[in-house]
């Protein structure tokens, strides 16, 4: 497996001159020149952004093969652990991007707020004919302004483009998510039954754990900020939103009907400190555990 620290150590790799330490913008086409391609495991220490007009590979996204007529934009954060095979070479554009650049550039959005880049490959967006003249608009005015680098303005209107790139990039995941509809509608009713099973036995003590996104998402083979995104997009709420509406219904069942104590329904319910619990109840509702279970006994 590869790791590249910085992003000139990429470049020193490829034998291609660095433009600069903390961002890089190359076409793929003066990158990969070889008929056929297999790049190891990689992690890289920063992000990187790819768009490929011609992918050539096979994903299957839901019930959809992908082929070579459509453009894909994929997205890693540093960590993030990256593989590819490509038949013959790829037309696009790669962009690197270190997080530190953000120390010394301000920028309307940071790059680690937009949740897809923790999406896996199978999560990548596939584009529409329209959208991908829209990236590679955005993606060739950047890249132009990264080789001319004309003063010191050429670095904060890069940033600017790659900004609008992430930004229109939301839109185009929720025209993604409401176009597989039915695929999300499928990973929503799943979650929903995951999440209403994890409960099923509350009515004796559980060592379990509060439920989380990250296990609800590993139960359903997707990327938490994946699960996330496509909860909220269907039901108006996100995920983690979700799960803490579901634990203070189970919450007020458990205060009602039972005589456990609130600590023992904390710790029924998974919560390891008992004041959290009291405090996530009384958000979600004005009143404390203690003070609801009067409230009902009072009627």
């Amino acid at each position: 497996m590869k790791y590249f620290e910085n992003i000139e150590d990429v470049n020193d790799y490829y034998n291609i001159e660095s433009k600069h330490p903390l961002i890089d913008i190359r076409r793929y086409s003066d990158v990969i020149k070889t008929n056929s391609s297999k790049i190891e495991t990689t992690v890289f220490d920063f992000y990187k952004i790819s768009f490929i007009k011609n992918f050539n590979g096979y994903l299957e996204y839901g019930n959809t093969k992908f082929n070579d007529e459509n453009g894909v934009l994929y997205f890693v954060e540093p960590g993030q652990k990256y593989s590819c095979t490509s038949t013959k070479p790829w037309e696009g554009y790669q962009i690197l991007i270190h997080p530190n650049i953000y120390k010394k550039y301000v920028s309307e959005k940071k790059i680690s707020a937009f949740s897809f880049f923790s999406y896996d490959v199978n999560e990548s967006l596939l584009l529409t004919e329209e959208e991908q003249n829209t990236v590679s608009l955005l993606m060739e005015q950047a890249w132009s302004e990264m080789n001319n680098m004309e003063d010191d303005f050429s670095i904060p209107i890069v940033l600017s483009y790659i900004n609008t790139l992430l930004v229109i990039t939301e839109r185009f995941y929720d025209r993604q998510f409401s176009a597989r509809k039915t695929m999300c509608n499928q990973l929503a009713s799943d979650f929903y039954k995951q999440l209403k099973n994890y409960y099923k036995n509350t009515s004796e003590f559980s060592n379990k754990e509060q439920p989380s996104v990250l296990y609800f998402a590993n139960k359903l083979n997707v990327t938490p900020n994946y699960l996330s995104d496509v909860i909220k997009h269907h039901s108006g709420k996100s995920a983690l939103h979700n799960i803490h509406e579901y634990i203070i219904e189970e919450a007020k069942i458990l205060l009602i009907t039972s005589s456990q104590t609130v600590s023992e329904i904390s710790y029924v319910l998974g919560f390891e400190y008992p004041n959290y619990f009291s405090r996530l109840f009384k958000k979600k509702t004005t009143l404390s555990p203690s003070d609801f279970r009067k409230s009902v006994k009072s009627i």
